[in-house]
């Protein structure tokens, strides 16, 4: 199961029961968010999120949704939990994606009805997809994995070719269903020692943003605070000139991410914080391969850039 099976099987153990089948969901996403919900039929209506990552929800729309989708960015959770609450009262179902946000302590909103997202930005994994329903059981059976795909999953984590990666993801996303799990997958993620990544991604987190000792130019960290209750799966920064800076970065060994390109569903404004965002945000890794003097290192070469 890919994060993306998550997302659908959830949905479609919601709409068995959705008359109106209308979702409220962000107009930051990935397009293999918002696939899952074409898929299984539902209208979609966007929510706004400004240059902090906070979502801005229109309490008109309350009577017209049936979903509301959340979404906490990065590990940082920044949407109105009154909102939410007020569409529970509504009687919309609350559903959020926590590939993100899983292992921060508030990364789950405690009014969801379902959650689902994917391990596989937390660790490597082949089969890092999970869906969860609060109350009951799922009705719909879970499909057979999916072998051709898990086969290039393996081959992809073996030899680390991008090429074998993009083909399987790319099959994927065309046909993508309520697919199960393997057994390997499941056996690594009851046993991931999650208490050593949370720490380990905290200190990281921290070890750079208290790097970072001189003021930035050309670049500036989304989350500029680290709050006690969140695990970042990433640093992220707005970068002016994206492409010079991710140049940058590469010349001095150190990856970089675009999370994400605009999707075919979602049409921001030209001028609005989403399209900033979509063009400016980019993530550098902070997780346990790493240490707090490889952060050091990261804000060096960050005050570097800025200094040039």
């Amino acid at each position: 199961m890919s994060g993306r099976c998550g997302i659908y099987y959830c949905l479609q153990e919601i709409a068995r029961h959705d008359m109106r089948k209308v979702a409220y969901v962000p107009l930051y996403t990935c397009e293999t968010v918002l696939a899952p919900f074409e898929k299984a039929g539902y209208q979609l209506k966007f929510y706004e999120l400004d240059q902090d990552l906070h979502s801005i929800f229109d309490t008109s729309v309350i009577d017209e949704i049936s979903v509301l989708s959340l979404c906490g960015y990065y590990g940082f959770c920044n949407y109105d939990h009154d909102f939410v609450k007020a569409c529970k009262e509504k009687g919309v179902v609350i559903f959020e994606d926590v590939t993100h946000s899983m292992l921060s302590a508030d990364g789950i909103d405690p009014l969801c009805d379902y959650f689902a997202g994917s391990f596989r930005k937390w660790m490597g994994i082949d089969c890092g997809g999970f869906a969860v329903k609060r109350n009951g059981t799922f009705e719909t059976p879970l499909l057979q994995v999916e072998p051709t795909h898990l086969k290039q999953r393996k081959e992809y984590y073996e030899t680390g070719d991008d090429d074998i990666f993009w083909e399987g993801e790319l099959r994927l996303r065309q046909m993508f269903d309520c697919f199960a799990g393997d057994d390997n997958s499941e056996y690594i993620l009851r046993h991931a020692d999650f208490d050593s990544i949370c720490r380990t991604r905290r200190e990281n987190y921290a070890a750079l943003l208290d790097a970072l000792t001189a003021p930035l130019h050309g670049v500036q960290p989304v989350f500029p605070e680290l709050p006690e209750a969140t695990v970042p799966s990433h640093f992220c920064l707005y970068a002016e000139n994206r492409d010079e800076f991710q140049q940058y970065l590469a010349d001095h060994q150190i990856r970089s991410t675009v999370y994400w390109p605009v999707g075919p569903l979602v049409h921001p404004l030209p001028d609005s914080s989403e399209q900033y965002i979509y063009d400016h945000i980019v993530s550098v890794p902070c997780d346990q391969r790493f240490t707090p003097s490889d952060m050091q290192y990261v804000a060096q070469v960050l005050m570097d850039y800025s200094g040039n």
